[in-house]
């Protein structure tokens, strides 16, 4: 049996690996899917590889999440393909490591363009939607960051904070209506954001995830298939009474 049957999702920056993770998972447990990222060749290259081993149909969708009528598009097309939507899940995202002292205002507003802008045009669209059928799931991924800030890291970690304060008032707001809203915050992975966040400087990504996992109380380092495995867990029924969490995924408190 599959967790997710008759499950219409929408998984943005779905190029990325925790991206591309998360609509394995999904299609793997029945999800029919859009696919949507800004980046064409690596985006049909997920959907190739997802639609050879998922159940449900996969398709992609190639928009600038940061700009609303890209994003109106992308929704209308969900809406022409399948008639509803029954999960969201916001996981484009960017990161620059920058002192404040140093930091400039083009990737300070970009921070904030791509991290916090696009989830708060693709969940206005998914919730007028959800409302009408008085059901949904969004799911936006946040990080340990955004619960702990971070030296160095202020404008990443203000935006994933933010993200966990608009769950949490969106959650307040729909789920007496049906609608389940969730973070996930994972702790730093060996993903494509992560590369781009160290690039420059003189540290070997792996190294630094195995380093946090000998801090944490779990014997392996985080897995982009432990954010799926909570992503497929907060859209399927068995999550029907949590709303409005931010759930640190890192194998620590």
């Amino acid at each position: 049996m599959t967790r997710l049957p008759d499950t219409v999702a929408v998984v943005t920056g779905a190029a990325g690996v925790f991206g591309s993770a998360i609509a394995a998972r999904f299609a793997a447990e029945g999800a029919s899917l859009v696919l949507t990222d800004i980046d064409e060749d690596r985006l049909n290259t997920v959907v190739k590889n997802v639609d050879e081993h998922g159940v449900g149909t996969v398709s992609a969708f190639v928009a600038d999440l940061t700009a609303p009528a890209d994003v109106s598009r992308l929704f209308d097309y969900v809406d022409e393909q399948f008639g509803r939507l029954d999960t969201l899940i916001n996981n484009a995202g960017c990161a620059i490591r920058s002192p404040l002292a140093f930091h400039n205002d083009a990737d300070w507003h970009r921070m904030f363009r791509v991290n916090l802008d696009s989830v708060f045009y693709c969940s206005r669209q998914a919730v007028q939607r959800m409302l009408q059928r008085r059901r949904g799931r969004i799911i936006n991924m946040s990080s340990a960051l955004g619960l702990t800030g971070g030296a160095e890291e202020v404008a990443y970690a203000t935006t994933k904070a933010a993200i966990i304060g608009f769950t949490r008032s969106v959650a307040q707001e729909v789920g007496r209506r049906g609608i389940c809203v969730n973070a996930i915050c994972p702790t730093l992975a060996d993903s494509g954001v992560s590369r781009t966040y160290f690039e420059g400087l003189d540290v070997e990504i792996r190294a630094v995830a195995q380093y946090l996992a000998r801090r944490a109380s779990m014997p392996k380092p985080i897995d982009p298939a432990d954010v799926a495995d909570v992503a497929v867990f907060l859209s399927s029924s068995e999550s029907g009474y949590i709303n409005g969490q931010a759930l640190l995924v890192g194998g620590t408190g």
